[in-house]
């Protein structure tokens, strides 16, 4: 009888196993094995694969053991959501005791410490270091820079073309316009409203007198973000100019030939492989060079001057023409001056020959040769040449001086000026060539050579 009665227990539990096993699959529910095996929650589902993803180099088991403490992690945090959630609702709704209410919140803040602490252990095993709003982000995750600087109360425009460059040199911008604060503003609304913008970076440039209107600016921004529930994917940031704001954007013109100065080779406006050097200007590419200097946003406002010998009296007016024309055609003509100078200049000839110096300085001994090359040897040297060093440059005669490269990549990509006084000595400066062309003292005192033949 007892077996009897045992045999039949066997079969009934064995019976309502069953049901259950059927009732579970009709019901939808995944049978543990295909739990285990696959993960259908799609927010644990990525912290896991952000988890093993920032934890490549680590063992197998390691593997296991940070998919296990993520999945522990992830369910603690989403029940102390529901627990915070369950007694704020109590909180609110208590119509008890002042002394209830207060318990219910001091367990709420007794929870929310528990979660904040499970929050940092899972951000540890997953290798993530939490974002924050408007912080800097990498130039490969943009899809938009635009670039703002204040001038006389108002801010000149610039957005970057893609695709979206680290390298300042070869980041292609065109120019939105020269607008008033508002307008600004409202571009920038559209901008932070559209997906297809996001992440963004917004550069604003500033010098001490517009400091102020910039942090202005920069704050209203922060505000237009907020709005547009943005922040995560906006990048603001001030930065002090440091180059030539407003200064002459020289242009060089001799025996009908034009040379200009960059501070390195750049990307063309046009996206062209051909890129904008140094030297001598294609006339191909004179719209290209005017273009560059008013569509990077570290050029405007500026002053093109056109300095030209007799024989290129024609050539500068083309010059000039194509300046005034692109600098309407971008609606930059009240930051953007032409002036021509017409010059007599220094006959190549006198800078040929070699130099020696009579005081201290980075170079000793300075040989130019025909077709604009040179022969250095070092002095006391620079930060990125030792001293005594022979280098072989090039030299770049302008209208009354020579421009003289050695690729001194130090701190600064250095060039040096050379110029004959009136005793007949080269006078030789180091500096550095800003965005608009110019060149720019950098550096310890003049050095004084005298003509050896």
């Amino acid at each position: 009888m007892h077996l009897a009665c045992l045999s039949l227990a066997v079969v009934l539990t064995t019976a309502c196993l069953g049901q259950t096993a059927v009732g579970a699959g009709q019901s939808g529910t995944a049978s543990i094995v295909n739990r285990v095996q696959r993960e259908d929650d799609a927010e644990l589902k990525e912290l896991i694969g952000i988890a093993v993803t920032n934890r490549k180099n680590v063992s197998e088991q390691e593997r296991f053991e940070i998919v296990r403490m993520v999945t522990q992690s992830y369910a603690q945090i989403k029940l102390l959501d529901q627990q915070i959630e369950q007694i704020a609702r109590k909180a609110e709704s208590a119509a008890g005791p002042a002394e209830m209410r207060y318990e219910l919140l001091l367990a709420k803040a007794e929870l929310e410490s528990k979660r904040m602490t499970e929050l940092a252990h899972l951000r540890e095993v997953m290798g993530v270091i939490p974002r924050f709003p408007f912080e800097s982000q990498p130039v490969r995750t943009l899809n938009a820079w635009v670039t703002l600087r204040v001038i006389d109360g108002r801010v000149l425009v610039h957005d970057a073309l893609r695709p979206l460059e680290e390298y300042w040199a070869m980041t292609r911008h065109k120019v939105i316009g020269l607008l008033s604060e508002k307008e600004t503003l409202d571009y920038l609304g559209g901008r932070l409203k559209d997906k297809d913008s996001l992440p963004i970076r917004v550069h604003i440039y500033y010098q001490a007198e517009t400091n102020s209107a910039s942090v202005r600016l920069r704050d209203a921004i922060f505000s237009l973000a907020r709005e547009a529930n943005a922040e995560m994917q906006t990048d603001v940031f001030l930065e002090l100019i440091t180059f030539g704001g407003s200064g002459e954007s020289p242009f060089f013109l001799r025996d009908g030939r034009i040379r200009t100065l960059f501070p390195t080779a750049v990307r063309r406006p046009d996206g062209g492989r051909k890129l904008l050097t140094t030297g001598l200007v294609d006339p191909n590419d004179l719209e290209q060079t005017i273009l560059w200097r008013l569509t990077t946003p570290k050029g405007a406002p500026l002053q093109f001057r056109v300095e030209y010998d007799e024989a290129s009296a024609k050539l500068a007016k083309k010059v000039a023409d194509t300046a005034k024309a692109a600098a309407k055609r971008l609606g930059l003509t009240e930051i953007v001056e032409v002036t021509g100078v017409l010059v007599e200049p220094v006959p190549e000839a006198v800078f040929l020959g070699r130099w020696e110096a009579v005081t201290q300085g980075e170079m000793q001994t300075i040989h130019v040769l025909p077709g604009e090359v040179c022969q250095v040897t070092m002095g006391k040297g620079s930060q990125a040449i030792p001293a005594g060093a022979n280098m072989k440059g090039r030299w770049l005669p302008t209208t009354k001086e020579i421009v003289i490269d050695i690729k001194d990549a130090g701190q600064k990509y250095y060039v040096y000026r050379g110029a004959v006084n009136a005793e007949g000595n080269l006078v030789v400066d180091r500096g550095v060539i800003f965005p608009q062309g110019r060149f720019i003292l950098s550096g310890p005192s003049q050095t004084i050579f005298k003509k050896a033949y």
